[in-house]
């Protein structure tokens, strides 16, 4: 394995017609890459892809935009997380997510409701990751123009860390903060991961010049947000090469040195 592609969603369909093609161009670009769940079935579908490839390992969680209203928070949790316990005992899975809290799309209406319940679904997972000694694959989406969001999780997070120590860790996949919100990740022992929207808008140009190297991860969250030279078309992991130029690029870094400490980070935090 040469580079590494820490959140991306083969199980999608987008990959339906062409998926060992997919498989072939990870393997021949020497790129590892962990698949992440959404829910039960897709993590339960990201799982049985890792156990057939050996450069892919697996998340399995709960995302926080399957919360509605009318979502029947307890059962389904109870539902999902029995689900999760028996998937987890496979040994390519390597973390709990993605999970966090998404307040991007919430409804006026039943936002304070929809709230509440995403923030119980989160620590519902938060306690299933320390109970399993897992990192988290932190989900976080804001209101537009905020930071909200990430104050949030960064409450519960702190909350948690209290009891769980050295248990509590991850990494912020998509990471849309800025440097004072990635200093308070940082300081909770997270790693951030940036994803192709880098190559084609400046706006964490600042953040991702602030993050060490050993706590910086390269994604590409496909089959969205295809970098640039690809952007337009469906995403992949092999895209990730160009993701990581990037960060080099922003960061006046070697590139190769900054591959290595990426892939060193990958490693150490998920035991890849």
């Amino acid at each position: 394995m040469k580079y590494i592609d820490i959140h991306c969603h083969l199980d999608r369909e987008d990959y339906g017609t062409d998926f060992e093609e997919v498989l072939a161009r990870m393997k021949e670009k020497r790129i590892g890459a962990i698949a992440i769940g959404a829910d039960f079935p897709s993590s339960k579908k990201a799982v049985a892809i890792a156990e057939q490839n050996e450069n892919i390992w697996a998340c399995i969680g709960i995302h926080p935009g399957y919360v509605s209203e009318a979502f029947p928070l307890a059962a389904r949790v109870e539902d999902e997380l029995l689900g999760l316990e028996e998937l987890i005992k496979s040994p390519k899975v390597v973390g709990v997510g993605e999970c966090g809290l998404d307040w991007f799309r919430l409804d006026l209406a039943s936002a304070k409701t929809v709230a509440n319940k995403q923030k119980e679904l989160f620590e519902k997972q938060i306690e299933f990751a320390i109970k399993h000694n897992k990192p988290l694959m932190l989900h976080i989406r804001a209101t537009q123009n905020s930071f909200d969001a990430y104050k949030d999780v960064l409450e519960i997070l702190n909350h948690y860390k209290k009891e769980a120590g050295g248990k509590l860790r991850g990494n912020v996949h998509f990471f849309a903060g800025d440097v004072e919100i990635a200093k308070k990740f940082l300081d909770l022992n997270f790693t951030l991961s940036f994803a192709g929207v880098i190559t084609f808008i400046r706006d964490y140009d600042e953040v991702i010049k602030y993050v060490p190297q050993e706590r910086l991860m390269s994604e590409t969250d496909a089959p969205f947000v295809a970098p640039v030279p690809f952007r337009g078309q469906r995403n992949e992991p092999s895209f990730v090469i160009e993701i990581i130029k990037k960060l080099a690029e922003i960061r006046g870094e070697d590139f190769d040195s900054l591959n290595s400490a990426i892939l060193a980070n990958a490693k150490r935090v998920f035991g890849i």
